[in-house]
């Protein structure tokens, strides 16, 4: 559970945390992928690094993710604006396509089992290490205000639509998989309209030269179109 007295500095802020990792040409979309996935779905560490093929269903202009809890109770969450990251990842960076035949379709042909998060050559999971060095890397390579953490954004995202929707709304809850007898109330020290800018990835768009889904206001993720 989140620790209700936060100082507000600490909370991540959309447009100057992860904005900047998302438009860096250098950064690989594997590492794109993963931090904006958190940003919204803001799972618990564990349950993004589990995450596999057989957790994604592609639904056209969103995808649905099935978050598994360390007590194997599951979520199923849709996945929007971050959804062109994690699709042109996992259908045309992954490494699981060298297994598979040419014109195959990873989301579709590729393994259940098949780990998301994997190194960019080879078909091999990482670690927790590894994830945390990703998003130390990318912060790096972004010049981020500060390095920030997968617990960092799904505690800054609490705090967000604590704000907004209110701690106490069963939607909540469900969406961050806490259990009611764990419920902290958190302490409000923190102004409502300092939180309510920038809560989540605007929705894709469908690129009008390639026709993938792609995020808004950027080159096409597929095709590099501007728009």
């Amino acid at each position: 559970m989140l620790e209700p007295n936060d100082d507000q500095w600490k909370i991540l802020r959309w447009e100057d945390h992860i904005v900047p990792i998302l438009e860096h040409p250098n950064i690989h979309i594997r590492d794109k992928a993963l931090i904006a996935v958190q940003w919204e779905l803001h799972a618990r560490s564990s349950e993004l690094h589990r995450l596999s093929f057989g957790d994604l269903e592609d639904r056209g202009d969103h995808m649905n993710i099935l978050l598994t809890r360390p007590n194997d109770r599951k979520r199923l969450l849709p996945l929007c604006g971050s959804m062109p990251y994690l699709k042109k990842w996992v259908q045309a960076e992954h490494p699981v396509a060298e297994l598979l035949t040419e014109d195959a379709d990873p989301l579709e042909e590729a393994a259940p089992e098949t780990p998301i998060w994997t190194t960019i050559h080879s078909n091999k999971d990482l670690s927790m290490a590894q994830l945390r060095s990703i998003i130390r890397r990318a912060c790096k390579s972004a010049d981020v205000p500060r390095e920030i953490t997968l617990h960092d954004i799904r505690r800054s995202r609490a705090k967000r639509l604590a704000v907004q929707l209110g701690l106490r709304t069963p939607a909540l809850r469900e969406r961050f998989g806490w259990e009611p007898h764990k419920h902290k109330q958190f302490v409000e020290t923190f102004q409502d309209e300092d939180l309510n800018g920038g809560v989540r990835p605007r929705p894709p768009i469908k690129c009008p030269e390639c026709g993938a889904w792609t995020p808004p206001h950027q080159p096409c993720l597929w095709c590099g179109a501007d728009h």
